[in-house]
């Protein structure tokens, strides 16, 4: 009887395992899709080539810029004075100065150039056509591995290296495969079975050498069992995780396309139910005039005050598809337990997903219904993949404001004592290991339930800032470059680093750091905090991305 199931068990191991694809030439891996791991890989690839590789979980690669529907960046546009000496600094024109910019971000964006006349942004673009008109040319000779998710970490003995990383990669024949909301198809991404939906294979990269945490939701960390903190933790003991709040945070928006037609149209009925708890919009100080042109990316108006027939326009406001009742993440201690079980599914509130879709549905419903005279029944809701990469018409990932953020090395939290002060002051603390400048104010978009200590309701003077390498580090991980959103950074100095710009420039800076150590086979991150390595990492980064800020004709520093 023995022997007799032993061709069956056979059989059912070779199905298991026959479906699974080793890769062992990718010494940079780049894990997930974001805006900050779009900059990373146009770095690296320069230098590594082939060796460098990205996982994408969608078909759009680019987070805020392409697959969650922000293709109108933000940029600096404050002023801070000192009251004592009304000494006046325009941070928004710092930013905006040439020698202070990323030119391969800025390149970027004059591709298509302001086909929208918004007035958030001085380039605001349709996302489809940024997709394949800009990122398409950019990263056609890095390998990409699309509608990849990360499923699982392996490290060495010493527990300090990551080895290994396993993934899933999904295919499907159908003709309409972003027909689905994110919230009904999201564990399927994780799971390695077939589905009606997707084909699914396997995927081992090993013999990895260095890993770039790029994901929008800090997978990477929980995976490789780093030390992270999330939400409103911002302090944290020495031995595993953070003191504070870990389930609240920012709000997250489900971004969508609307178009204003020339005459009235029937729309179809909304397909989904209201979100648990009901919903609560509103213009807040704004008109409906006003928010159409806000993050327009269509028009042929001649300005951001008027409003054109055919216009295109993104939805992203914070009265409309901010969703505030829950938060993105599920608690640390659920996370692990997803994690330890092997049934890691981001760790995410697929509840909290659902209502924020439904929450975004409703939106496009209310702002319709609420359109002045002229403009009734004219506006529609996109629902087409060849414009808003779905169907359904929402974003294909959720615009998130935050992720999980790293516990660097040495325990370092790049905190907010570093990117404010004076006026006078003219830029924040100068790192010794400085690789990148940014720019942007404190923006918190609050959740509805949550409760934030006093000091995140005081006025912080943001001055432009730089960002460190010890921000790119995880005190357990040696060879973990975070970047992003999962830099090791407090709640509030992520909330002034989310920025597209800022995220593409650390992104440029953390390829270069990742190259570096994979070509002097260095074992660590920390490794390049020595001068010898740090000031040679600088030099290079400075082909890619400032490093210092030009501020009234001078350098700061001036190297």
């Amino acid at each position: 009887m023995l022997f007799a199931l032993i061709p069956i068990l056979f059989m059912r191991i070779h199905s298991i395992y026959s479906n699974i694809r080793t890769i062992d030439d990718c010494q940079l891996l780049i894990v997930g899709g974001t805006t900050s791991a779009l900059g990373a890989a146009l770095s690296a690839s320069k230098i590594l080539n082939t060796r460098t590789c990205l996982l994408e979980p969608t078909d759009w690669v680019g987070g805020q810029l392409t697959a969650e529907l922000l293709s109108a960046p933000d940029f600096a546009y404050h002023t801070i004075k000192d009251k004592d000496t009304n000494f006046t600094l325009d941070v928004g024109a710092i930013d905006g100065q040439l020698d202070n910019q990323n030119l391969l971000f800025a390149h970027m964006l004059n591709v298509l150039g302001d086909t929208g006349r918004c007035w958030v942004s001085p380039k605001c673009s349709i996302p489809q056509l940024f997709h394949s008109q800009v990122v398409l040319p950019v990263i056609s000779n890095v390998r990409i591995f699309y509608n990849t998710v990360i499923k699982r970490v392996a490290k060495d003995v010493t527990g300090r290296r990551i080895i290994q990383v396993d993934a899933i990669q999904r295919t499907t024949n159908l003709t309409s495969p972003h027909c689905r909301f994110l919230s009904e198809e999201l564990s399927d991404w994780y799971s390695s079975d077939d589905t009606t939906w997707f084909n699914k294979t396997q995927l081992s990269f090993r013999n990895v050498s260095f890993v770039i945490e790029g994901t929008s939701w800090g997978e990477v960390l929980v995976l490789s069992n780093a030390s992270y903190i999330q939400g409103l933790m911002e302090q944290f003991d020495g031995d595993t995780s953070g003191v504070g709040n870990s389930t609240c945070g920012q709000s997250f928006t489900f971004d969508f396309l609307e178009q204003l037609r020339e005459t009235p149209v029937d729309e179809l009925p909304n397909p989904l139910p209201e979100p648990t708890g009901g919903a609560n919009y509103s213009f807040e100080s704004l008109t409906w005039e006003r928010i159409w042109t806000y993050r327009r990316v269509n028009t042929s108006a001649p300005d951001s005050n008027t409003i054109a027939v055919h216009d295109l326009t993104i939805q992203n406001w914070a009265g409309g598809n901010d969703y505030r009742n829950q938060y993105f993440f599920l608690s640390p201690s659920d996370t692990r337990h997803q994690r330890d079980i092997d049934q890691w599914q981001g760790g995410l509130n697929l509840d909290a997903i659902k209502n924020a879709e439904r929450l975004a549905y409703g939106y496009h419903y209310w702002y319709r219904k609420n359109a002045p005279t002229q403009w009734t029944n004219r506006t529609v809701l996109i629902r087409s993949v060849s414009a808003a990469g779905t169907c359904h018409g929402l974003a294909k990932m959720p615009y998130l404001r935050e992720s999980r953020r790293s516990i660097g090395y040495q325990n370092f939290l790049m905190n907010i004592t570093t990117i404010s002060g004076h006026a006078r002051d003219l830029h924040g603390y100068i790192f010794d290991d400085r690789l990148c400048v940014g720019a942007y104010n404190v923006d918190i978009h609050s959740m509805g339930q949550c409760t934030y200590p006093s000091y995140m309701h005081e006025n912080y003077p943001i001055l432009p800032y730089y960002i460190p390498l010890r921000a790119m580090t995880n005190r357990d991980v040696d060879n973990l470059i975070v970047i992003g959103k999962t830099m090791a950074q407090t709640f509030l100095v992520n909330s002034a680093t989310r920025l597209h710009p800022v995220e593409f420039s650390i992104g440029q800076a953390a390829g270069v750091v990742g190259t570096y150590a994979v070509q002097n086979s260095l074992q660590s991150v920390a490794e390049m905090l020595e001068e010898q390595h740090i000031k040679r990492v600088q030099t290079i980064v400075k082909q890619f991305t400032p490093t210092s800020w030009t501020i009234n004709g001078t350098r700061y520093p001036d190297d």
